[in-house]
């Protein structure tokens, strides 16, 4: 075993190197999704507190902090849900709470998926989030939303990005 390979192994969790590649766990899963709540609400409350700011330096002496209803608050937070999982799915395979837990979200063929089916998937995990546990029940761990949308979800501690494929099969895969 050469050094770089010997550094690199130390720097997994105990046991890691068994499930490099394995599909994630229900409990994993949730524990990741759970990290993805928290950092949701932390920029829904940087996002209220920057509208407040801004109004606050258009007219500082009639300033009154916004008011918002739960159902705008609700909105705004569903966007950034599937603007945050699109975009960290679609870019590296891994949101906040799987980058953590050193899960990766993958095509069949192991690669990131596209921004299309990221997005179709980050509106499904949004819209039926206890899709999530089936993967409790399932023999391949998989959720509703990776049966649906032909993806996994696998342990993965490497700093690697596996590059998404371009050919016509993913293309049309993405649209699908």
């Amino acid at each position: 075993m050469s050094a770089t390979t010997t550094a690199s192994t130390r720097a997994f969790p105990r046991g890691a190197a068994e499930r490099q590649g394995l599909r994630a766990g229900v409990v994993s899963r949730l524990a990741a999704a759970v990290i993805d709540l928290l950092s949701a609400v932390v920029l829904l409350v940087i996002a209220y507190a920057g509208y407040a700011g801004f109004r606050f330096l258009r007219d500082a002496r009639s300033f009154t902090w916004p008011q918002t209803s739960f159902d705008e608050a609700l909105a705004v937070g569903a966007i950034i849900v599937v603007v945050m999982f699109t975009t960290s799915w679609s870019s590296t395979g891994r949101s906040t709470g799987m980058r953590l837990l050193g899960l990766r979200l993958v095509g069949r063929d192991g690669m990131t998926i596209g921004p299309a089916r990221s997005f179709l998937r980050a509106v499904a995990c949004l819209v039926f989030p206890l899709g999530l546990c089936w993967s409790a029940f399932s023999v391949r761990n998989a959720s509703l939303q990776d049966l649906l949308f032909r993806t996994s979800v696998i342990y993965d501690w490497r700093m690697h990005v596996p590059a998404a494929r371009t050919d016509e099969r993913t293309a049309n895969a993405d649209a699908a």
